[in-house]
């Protein structure tokens, strides 16, 4: 397992790099050091994962091409899910802009690198006012600039903006939507190395929260965020605030990544004050909450994944198991290295049919094994009683890391056709769907596991979706949905 000494060594680690000179070098280095340490006590090379997870993809599209459509396994939503897909669709198409301002002027010049500078460089340079409650951080005009243009909101509809920045901290808006008469709150997803050391803070912790729920264990770090958020929120008036100037709106809680788990508990923690909070969690982490608060949850919350995106499939066992998969395809296979890679790249680049790429040995004769082929045991440079070289289904966890699951009912955004394999093109197509939380269950390897997360890539889906089911609206086999949309 990956022991509480790891994620420790892994925040040291981040907390000696000093301030990263920007967001995306942050999420690179927390995702290189976690990497990093779930290997460490292996004998592999950084060359020996990357051919691991080439075979891994290739052996995974090979079971997926050979299934028979008879032996997949589906889970068929309710009619009243059914119902209701369309409206909550539309629901994430508006919201997401929210969970996108909160990411303040980075992520929006990277959407507009031509126009966007020039768009928000007034606000830019306009000198602090009064008018709004803007607090935390640098740049702050500028973060402000560029959530007027993404919500399309005025100055006077945001109630409270914080930038404030630490682990266990993270920076959250709160505005007036009039278009659906709510009151929305806003949770930065990652973007620091406060925000890493946040989630690397995998430990379980008992969820102090008002419900029926006996099992309330829930991702300490992220937990911690959600708590300081409803402090700010409580504690200090803001909802009060936002309420007592449009009492008759209901609340709603968006984030995206972080902060989409954030904006889950922080929903929950809520609910009992505003029963009628609703949350939509965009790409939030699988690893965040147990299995009755996944079940609990299923009323109020909505998730929404894109693709293969790592991150809803990411949790401490997952790691785990992806781990054990790795060291089981490596130590299997009898092609060299070189080829391994060579001939992954091609199929990473170009596609192709995985048969053509064959992974393991027939018979698992492995007198033959070359290098890295060790055997899977002496992959291991410390083995441990607890590791399991059988078992097809994730490690059993220790008390400190159970497993946990994602939260509420879950829209699962699936391309169609080929596109191209690597972020989005204009022949992109997708295709929406409610999911179990069990298809979610394993970390799948390909080259868009990690493009799928970013949020510009998320609304690019989100608007590509909305418009092709609004365009077959009056089709007959379609069919409208007669949900108002909330």
């Amino acid at each position: 397992m990956i022991q509480a000494s790891y994620l420790m060594a892994s925040r040291q680690q981040l907390q000696a790099c000093g301030k990263p000179e920007s967001s995306s070098c942050a999420v690179a280095l927390g995702k290189t050091t976690i990497l990093g340490l779930l290997f460490r006590d292996t004998d592999l090379v950084p060359s020996d994962i990357a051919a691991g997870l080439t075979l891994l993809h290739q052996q995974q599209d090979n079971i997926r091409n050979s299934q028979e459509p008879a032996e997949v396994v589906s889970h068929t939503p309710g009619s009243s899910q059914e119902a209701d897909l369309d409206a909550e669709l539309e629901n994430c198409h508006h919201y997401m802009q929210f969970a996108a301002a909160a990411y303040g002027w980075p992520l929006y010049i990277y959407r507009n690198p031509l126009t966007g500078l020039c768009k928000i460089g007034g606000d830019c340079c306009r000198s602090r006012t009064t008018d709004y409650d803007l607090v935390g951080g640098d740049q702050l005009n500028c973060h402000f600039g560029s959530i007027l243009q993404t919500t399309g909101l005025q100055y006077r509809d945001f109630i409270h903006i914080s930038f404030h920045d630490k682990v266990y901290e993270l920076p959250f808006l709160v505005a007036l939507d009039h278009r659906k008469e709510s009151v929305v709150v806003a949770v930065r997803g990652t973007m620091s190395m406060q925000d890493i050391l946040t989630d690397l803070s995998a430990e379980s912790e008992v969820l102090d929260v008002e419900c029926e729920v006996q099992d309330r264990l829930a991702h300490k770090g992220i937990s911690q965020a959600a708590r300081y958020v409803y402090r700010r929120l409580i504690h200090d008036g803001i909802l009060s605030q936002a309420f007592s100037v449009a009492p008759e709106y209901r609340l709603v809680i968006v984030g995206h990544s972080l902060g989409g788990g954030a904006a889950a508990l922080l929903a929950t923690m809520l609910r009992a004050a505003y029963p009628q909070v609703r949350c939509y969690a965009f790409a939030p982490p699988r690893g965040l909450w147990s299995k009755a608060l996944h079940e609990y949850s299923q009323s109020f919350i909505v998730s929404l994944v894109l693709g293969k995106d790592v991150i809803p499939r990411l949790s401490v066992t997952n790691l785990e198991d992806l781990k054990r998969r790795i060291l089981r395809v490596i130590a299997h296979c009898s092609k060299p290295k070189y080829k391994i890679l060579l001939h992954g790249l091609w199929y990473e680049l170009f596609g192709g049919n995985p048969n053509n790429f064959p992974t393991e040995l027939d018979g698992g004769d492995h007198e033959i094994l070359t290098q890295p082929l060790l055997g899977e045991q002496s992959l291991l440079t410390r083995w441990s009683p607890a590791y399991s070289f059988s078992s097809d289904s994730p490690l059993d966890s220790s008390p400190k890391y159970p497993p946990l699951y994602p939260p509420g009912r879950i829209i699962h955004l699936q391309e169609e056709g080929t596109s191209g394999r690597f972020g989005c093109c204009p022949a992109a197509q997708y295709s929406a769907k409610w999911s179990h939380e069990a298809e979610f269950s394993k970390i799948l390897i390909g080259p868009k596991m990690l493009t799928d997360h970013m949020p510009d890539i998320l609304m690019w889906a989100l608007d590509s979706v909305v418009s092709d089911r609004a365009a077959c609206v009056s089709c007959p086999a379609q069919g409208v949905s007669s949900v108002d949309v909330a």
